[in-house]
């Protein structure tokens, strides 16, 4: 009788070992792989010395996914940026962002589905106002950590996040970046809502631990987008603490068409007590004036008002953009000790193809005081697999 149980036993764990081998075996059969070959040409005249640096760089981004195994997935996410070439007059402008050559896995992880609840640990890409990474360069930011996200409520996306570590553009050694302890960890809550038709609400809390107890930082955004069918409108504010400095801004966005253009007013304005901290990540600029090539930097400090109109349009499978822009700062607290920087900028997109696209992009700006001008042109091309 035992020996009977004992073979029913090994039995039993054969099959289901077999069971499970095959499972798997389909899930990984069912991985979906996505990829990206990219170049990329930058080139930027330095307000701080007048001169032009530029950089060619090459490289691409290798994905996969499993299907799904009893709500398990496995994802990974391979980059890899080589510098072609790079013509430095003086100081190397983009050491921190382009200048590198190498490989990084910047996805990593494991999720698991359960209704409507799907947990991931590891490595991995966050998109949220407050949290997360640039993909503005060749080596897209990368975060360390778990995220818990829950659309159990109707109309409503519930995330709750973690993040330890994190990968910049390039390790500033020109290599691509590493993962590297982001402060002493942060917390992050996010909601999003669209339960009352024709208004979008997004809100998020950001709580990150410093080294020290004063570089504790933390920061509240909340924003409000109503359709009101001729034009939509944008409200939002960001209230922050980093360390002992507290700053808030407020934001207002007005988006609608004539004809064929779509137009956009944006205005945003800081208080005078300190500057705004906007959140971990370099995409982590969710300013409604953030310039798409200077960013929104000097739009974030104190005592700041910024105004930007912008024009957009689509002939055939070209995207036209154009814009206008102005920060004023009287406390002459920005950079240089401007206390006006008036810029303007345009992008023209083109899809070949739905996988073939290209990018160029222009920008200026103008420094009321000591620094020269800053002109940034960007060439991206993109072929996705």
């Amino acid at each position: 009788m035992k020996k009977i149980t004992k073979l029913s036993l090994v039995a039993a764990l054969t099959l289901s070992s077999t069971v499970y081998a095959n499972t798997l075996a389909e899930a990984f059969a069912g991985s979906k792989v996505t990829g990206e070959i990219k170049a990329q040409y930058f080139d930027k005249q330095s307000p701080s010395d007048g001169k032009n640096d530029s950089i060619v760089v090459v490289g691409g981004n290798l994905g996969i996914v499993t299907d799904s195994f009893n709500g398990l997935k496995i994802g990974a996410t391979f980059q890899t940026t080589q510098t072609v070439t790079r013509d430095i007059e003086d100081t190397n402008d983009f050491l921190n962002t382009m200048d590198a050559s190498g490989s990084v896995l910047s996805e990593s992880y494991i999720s698991y589905t359960l209704s409507n609840t799907t947990a991931k640990i590891g490595r991995q890409y966050i998109t949220t106002p407050l949290v997360a990474g640039s993909g503005s360069r060749m080596i897209k930011e990368s975060f360390e950590g778990a995220t818990l996200m829950n659309n159990d409520l109707p109309d409503t996306t519930l995330v709750l996040g973690y993040v330890n570590k994190f990968q910049g553009r390039t390790d500033g050694e020109k290599g691509p970046g590493k993962f590297n302890d982001f402060e002493d960890g942060a917390y992050t809550l996010y909601a999003k809502n669209n339960s009352i038709k024709e208004l979008t609400l997004q809100a998020q809390y950001l709580d990150v631990k410093g080294i020290t107890s004063s570089t504790d930082k933390d920061v509240l955004y909340f924003d409000a987008t109503y359709d009101a069918g001729f034009a939509k409108l944008s409200a939002q504010i960001l209230d922050s603490s980093n360390g002992n400095v507290d700053g808030t801004m407020y934001g207002l966005k007005a988006t609608g068409n004539i004809a064929m253009i779509n137009l956009t007013g944006i205005y945003t304005s800081t208080t005078d007590d300190g500057q705004v901290y906007p959140g971990a990540g370099n995409g982590a600029d969710s300013a409604f004036t953030a310039l798409p090539v200077h960013g929104g930097l000097v739009t974030y400090m104190a005592n700041t008002d910024t105004m930007v109109a912008v024009a957009a349009t689509k002939i055939a499978d070209a995207t036209l953009v154009a814009y206008v822009g102005q920060v004023k700062s009287p406390d002459h607290n920005n950079l240089g000790g401007s206390d006006k920087i008036d810029a303007y900028g345009g992008f023209v997109e083109y899809s070949f193809n739905k996988n073939f696209s290209t990018k160029v992009m222009y920008e200026n700006a103008k420094f009321s005081d000591t620094l020269d001008d800053s002109n940034a042109l960007r060439v991206y091309t993109s072929y996705k697999f």
